[in-house]
């Protein structure tokens, strides 16, 4: 008979609270003190859904979210550059963004730094997307994580996930 072991792995407990891998923390140096979170301890990951739960979204949904991003995109003129740049944040209960977070690779998957006119570029961008529709749930909105991946090819973007 085999067994299965489960580990689960829980970040800086206390009696009540708990914080999941990928949680975004306050941080002074990096988040602005005016976007506020409406439930601190109920932030939803963006994979967690209930079935009576709405889905998070954009107005006009991916292709919305992807005319927004690409409309405001100054492809850099013959870059080289190739890989991934994830951006996480929050969106609050009010659609509005927060707590930004960027990670950047290549395509194995390796630490990366892109070029400024390719990063801080797509991080401006998405810092001002503006649009974005609250999850609900039993008619209730509420906070959630969210992140956008970037696949970059030649400084191009060639496609937006999720």
């Amino acid at each position: 008979m085999k067994r299965i072991i489960i580990l689960i792995l829980i970040v800086g407990c206390s009696q009540n609270e708990y914080k999941n891998v990928g949680d975004i923390p306050f941080d002074k140096e990096m988040d602005d003190d005016g976007f506020q979170i409406c439930n601190e301890k109920k932030i939803k990951q963006y994979y967690v859904r209930k079935s009576s739960d709405t889905p998070p979204s954009y107005k006009g949904e991916k292709r919305g979210l992807e005319q927004a991003i690409i409309s405001k995109y100054s492809f850099p003129q013959s870059e080289k550059e190739d890989g991934y740049i994830t951006i996480r944040f929050i969106v609050n209960c009010n659609g509005e963004t927060g707590r930004f977070r960027m990670e950047e690779m290549d395509f194995a998957y390796s630490t990366k730094k892109f070029d400024p006119k390719i990063s801080s570029q797509l991080l401006e961008i998405v810092k001002n997307l503006d649009e974005w529709i609250p999850r609900k749930s039993k008619n209730m909105d509420f906070d959630f994580y969210q992140y956008l991946a970037f696949k970059i090819k030649n400084g191009q973007i060639i496609k937006i996930l999720p």
